[in-house]
């Protein structure tokens, strides 16, 4: 993969990751779920594996769902491999406020997100989200 190739696709993974926090923060199942491949799997922050049916499910019943969602820009790194169906490994600092799968969070969480570029799009096909402890 060449630079130029590399950059044109972080462009247009950081174009869709805000889409995608967009379809959260309004719980719209639907649109989310369209940033979900159908091999899907988060591993949630109390460490239980959701699959994609479960996690529209628990958006579309609000068990997922958010009051606040921000990125800390100086800790996003996204490295991309291959060229035919492109990888890329997202990592950020995220503060949250919210539920996930009924349970209330709140605070920051490092997350992981594998992304592959399918069908001219990116899709998630796996994604965890550890709280961030804080030291005493």
């Amino acid at each position: 993969q060449d630079a130029t190739s590399s950059e044109k696709l972080v462009a247009e993974l950081r174009a869709t990751i805000p889409q995608y926090d967009d379809a959260l923060r309004r719980g719209d199942a639907t649109a989310a779920a369209r940033f979900w491949a159908p091999d899907y799997t988060f591993v949630n922050p109390q460490g239980q594996r959701v699959t994609r049916a479960e996690r529209v499910g628990n958006v579309r019943a609000a068990r997922t769902a958010f009051d606040s969602l921000a990125h800390e820009p100086k800790e996003e790194e996204i490295r991309t491999y291959g060229d035919r169906d492109p990888v890329a490994v997202y990592t950020a600092l995220l503060s949250i406020g919210g539920r996930y799968s009924g349970q209330a969070e709140r605070g920051q969480y490092r997350a992981l997100v594998v992304w592959i570029r399918r069908d001219g799009r990116w899709q998630q096909v796996a994604s965890q989200l550890t709280p961030v402890l804080r030291r005493k």
